[in-house]
């Protein structure tokens, strides 16, 4: 369109308007007056001057006798006047129907062509219309109709929408992953409204309740007609900047079903100081407002038509973004105040690190979460698929999971992970597969994944330019000091005081490697500075001042004396606080004053019982640290297990540290730290698992799979993997050093089911197997103390069958007298057994299982004095006799003869002889208690 066609069609629009205003000014004028003042003026110019002059007749005769003619004509026709204003009325109603139509025909068709029309209507005299100014409520409303302004957003929006994911904030924040959050509505209707979304959901007014953020629940605020404001707060680096970018692309979503309100929203964010400069009130919110429209839509003229703006703020066509509202300076704060009449915009959200409690009409508060184990997982999961990584990972998930399992253990508590480490250490795990540098060593706290972080971005950047760069870690440190020294906050720093802190010289290269180079840092208005990343800035704070002022109390106390007594106050710095308490404990243990992290936790809010168990956390973690350090003797780690294994009752942590202990490549570490665990008593699923694990290989050393059997034994667990591998121990040959302990272990757990029973038994019957097994099968089944028949009949049969082991036999006899079983069967096999000549070790435990028994009768007497009057006998067999006759307490004179005879003889073994004495001894303890 040419000049000339778009001043004829401006000046269309405005008869248009004119039209449309008509009724109005027709209902406020007084016409009656205009029209009395025009017939006077016309009535004068027509009346014709007198010829000749006439006789005067008296007034009142002309009052008093009008002509008929005349009064015909007054009550019969109008004068000409009259008759002109009819004729206007008559061109005007259907001239004003034609300009409506029109009117309307171009909201309808070319609505965007409305707003090149002037900022005010004012109409000079035309015929018999006086000049007048349209009153400006009715122009703006013909001008800036919803249809008009949804025109120029649509217009606008693909740019925009490009434009503003370009932004650093958005573009950092591109890989959304929708998490648990806290919502509290505390509207009772916005509440059932959103309830009817899902009737899984139960919000309960003015209540948190833990939700999936999503766009449905949203829609359902934003779709009614009226002012929306949502707050977002939470600690640092939990998400609510990236929440917040996602409810931004949501609103610029052309899918009507997945839009946020009902037309199009273009989003501006404010996450810088506004201008001192700039004037009271909103007049600096709305020229920050203005120039980022005017630098989003790529206008080429700059945009003088505020009130457009001010227009789609109140008709919600503009979303405005605060974010970092609670590290804003005050007067800041102060001019973005949503609690001031004419503050405009009517489409809000807030992100803040606080509640915000001062900030009146939120419809929606949405609480960001740190994230536990489980939630960690997903995340990290969604992330790598987010960043197209995950094939990475998926044929190994195994390992993934241990992966995500470390960070839990670098963090400590549950529920303490925020998203942003989560994020750092994705990208850690991705560095590390694609074998980035950076990424060898693996970090045990949170300052050393901070520094990981940074020198993985700086070694791909020398990587791409072949330029060392040695000094980031200090440089970075410094210049996050520098964003938080004045109020403890992240915030923008005149560069000026930045460039004196680096050094004039290089100050400049250094900050345009880290803003250019990096990202770490970006510029914001008025030549300031700012870290991109707040909790990447506190953490790197913290480390400065940890190098800084080391163990200087002075200064120590100069900066905790800065910190702002008001609980609010504190309440905003949190997150610095404690990131400088936890570079404190992980990197100054040795130097920084002990007072320093326990005052911060207290300032920081922290309970005093949770700072003592994590001082006990942080002892494990440096005897665990201690456990890997080979250079320590083996004494030293040794200790470290002791320790742990104290500690364990109060905190199970320690009990992880001793588990991992296990995959130590030292005997003596492995072998203390299964002791442990079998004196812990801890019979959860991780230990036994890790115990059982100790016995499988069998190419391990053998005192550390002892020891894991002995644990076993210990812990008093019955289930069935327990049970099954210690009868697969009794039952291997190649085994045979820890057969023994299998069975005690057996013995120990007292487990005389049917299913160890049969294992046993069966093992016992089979005489092709190994003597060993079953030898050791027949002590394990005395052991268990289960005298039922099938076990006596075993039993008993492998002490008659002569043919059987000897090793077998003898553990069969011991086994009968542990059963304490004194029947006549199981007495006569082994009174055969303790004739049997055949093996003196089948002899010596038939006597010493005789003495268990407790049967004094006759043939029992008479058998073991037979033994014990032999000489010719083994000496260990007439020994176990005399001491089987002093257990049975029978002090018949056949008895004492006995024992006397032998005591008195002096050729007689020394072993014998003393064997002789306690028997007596214990005859005549018992002679006198009776």
């Amino acid at each position: 369109m040419n000049k000339q066609a778009r001043l004829l069609f401006l000046g269309l629009l405005k008869v248009c308007l004119l039209g449309v205003a008509f009724p109005l000014l027709l209902t406020t004028f007084n016409w009656a007056q205009a029209n009395t003042k025009q017939d006077n003026s016309l009535l004068y110019a027509q009346t014709p001057a007198p010829s000749t002059p006439q006789p005067s007749k008296p007034a009142e005769v002309k009052k008093t006798n009008p002509r008929p003619q005349e009064k015909k004509q007054e009550e019969g026709e109008k004068s000409d006047p009259e008759k002109k204003q009819d004729l206007s009325w008559k061109l005007l109603t259907p001239a004003l129907g034609v300009v409506v139509i029109l009117y309307l025909g171009v909201l309808w068709l070319s609505p965007f062509w409305l707003l090149k029309l002037p900022k005010e209507l004012k109409v000079p005299k035309i015929w018999i219309f006086p000049e007048f100014k349209l009153p400006d409520p009715v122009w703006h409303w013909l001008k800036y109709q919803p249809r008009v302004l949804d025109a120029w957003v649509e217009k606008h929006i693909d740019i925009f929408n490009n434009n503003f994911d370009n932004n650093e904030t958005v573009s950092r924040r591109k890989n959304y992953i929708s998490l648990p959050v806290d919502l509290l509505v505390t509207n009772k209707h916005e509440q059932q409204d959103l309830t009817a979304v899902s009737p899984l959901v139960d919000l309960v007014p003015n209540k948190y309740e833990q939700q999936e953020l999503t766009a449905d629940y949203l829609r359902i605020t934003f779709k009614k007609d009226k002012r929306v404001r949502l707050l977002i707060w939470g600690d640092g680096g939990t998400g609510k900047t990236t929440i917040a970018c996602q409810i931004a692309k949501w609103a610029m979503t052309k899918d009507k079903e997945k839009r946020l309100a009902e037309h199009l929203m273009l989003p501006v964010l404010i996450e810088q100081e506004l201008k001192s400069q700039s004037g009271e009130g909103i007049k600096a919110l709305m020229e920050d407002i203005v120039g980022q429209i005017q630098e989003l839509t790529d206008g080429e003229q700059k945009i003088v038509d505020e009130l457009l703006v001010e227009q789609l703020l109140r008709k919600r066509r503009i979303l405005l973004i605060v974010d970092r509202f609670s590290e804003m300076n005050d007067d800041t704060r102060q001019k973005i105040n949503p609690n001031l009449p004419e503050f405009p915009a009517n489409a809000l959200v807030v992100t803040s690190r606080i509640e915000e409690g001062n900030i009146t009409g939120i419809d929606i508060q949405i609480k960001t979460l740190r994230l536990d184990g489980v939630e960690l997982t997903n995340f990290i999961k969604q992330y790598l698929i987010k960043r197209n990584k995950w094939e990475l990972f998926e044929n190994d998930q195994d390992k993934f999971l241990k992966e995500c399992a470390k960070l839990t253990a670098i963090v400590g508590d549950k529920k303490t992970i925020i998203v942003l480490l989560a994020k750092l250490y994705a990208e850690r795990m991705i560095n590390a597969k694609e074998n980035l540098p950076g990424t060898k060593r693996s970090p045990d706290n949170i300052p050393d994944l901070i520094i990981e972080h940074l020198e993985t971005l700086n070694s791909d950047v020398v990587r791409r330019t072949n330029q060392e760069y040695h000094t980031v870690q200090p440089d970075a440190k410094l210049i996050a000091w520098q964003c938080l020294q004045q109020d403890y906050k992240p915030n923008y720093v005149d560069r000026v005081s930045m460039v004196a802190a680096l050094g004039e010289g290089k100050a400049n290269n250094i900050l345009e490697y880290f803003e250019k180079k990096l990202y770490l840092i970006k510029s914001g208005q008025s030549h300031t500075i700012r870290f991109a990343l707040d909790t990447l800035a506190e953490y790197l704070a913290g480390l400065y001042l940890v190098e800084y002022h080391k163990d200087n109390e002075t200064n120590w106390r100069e900066f905790i004396t800065k910190v702002d007594p008001n609980p609010d106050k504190r309440e905003e710095i949190k997150g610095f606080l404690l990131a400088v308490r936890e570079c404190c404990i992980t990197k100054g243990a040795k130097k920084v004053p002990s007072f320093v992290a326990e005052e911060l936790g207290e300032l920081a809010g922290l309970d005093l019982e949770a700072l003592k168990q994590e001082q006990l956390r942080r002892r494990i973690e440096s005897f665990i640290d201690d456990l890997f350090d080979s250079n320590l003797k083996v004494e030293d780690r040794l200790y470290a297990v002791q320790e742990l294994e104290k500690m364990a009752e109060k905190d199970k942590y320690a009990v992880d540290g001793l588990l991992l202990a296990l995959t130590i490549d030292d005997v003596y570490v492995r072998c203390g730290a299964i002791a442990a665990l079998g004196n812990l008593g801890d019979t959860s699923e991780p230990v036994l698992n890790a115990l059982l694990a100790s016995l499988q290989d069998k190419d391990d050393d053998v005192d550390v799979r002892r020891n894991a059997v002995v644990a076993l034994g210990k812990l008093g667990n019955t289930s069935e993997p327990v049970l099954n591998r210690l009868l697969a121990l009794l039952q291997d040959q190649d085994e045979y050093a820890l057969h023994d302990d299998a069975a005690t272990a057996l013995d120990k757990l007292g487990n005389a089911s049917k299913l160890v029973l049969h294992k046993l038994l069966a093992r016992l019957q089979d005489q092709d197997d190994d003597v060993d097994v079953r030898g050791n099968a027949a002590a394990a089944l005395g052991k268990l103390g289960k005298a039922s028949k099938p076990v006596l009949d075993e039993l008993l049969a492998r002490l008659q069958d002569q043919d059987d082991d000897v090793d077998v036999r003898r553990n069969a006899v011991e086994a009968l007298g542990n059963l304490g079983n004194a029947s006549e069967p199981v007495m006569h096999g082994l009174l055969e057994r303790l004739q049997d000549q055949d093996d003196d070790d089948v002899r010596r435990n038939a006597a010493e299982a005789l003495g268990k028994l407790g049967n004094s009768s006759e043939p029992v007497m008479h058998g073991l004095l037979a033994r014990l009057q032999d000489k010719d006998d083994d000496v260990y067999v007439r020994g176990n006799a005399a001491e089987a006759l002093g257990k049975l307490g029978n002090a018949s004179k056949p008895v004492m003869h006995g024992l006397l005879a032998r005591l008195q003889d002096k050729d007689d073994h020394v072993y014998v002889r003393k064997a002789t004495t306690k028997a007596l001894e214990k005859l005549s303890n018992a002679s006198n208690n009776t």
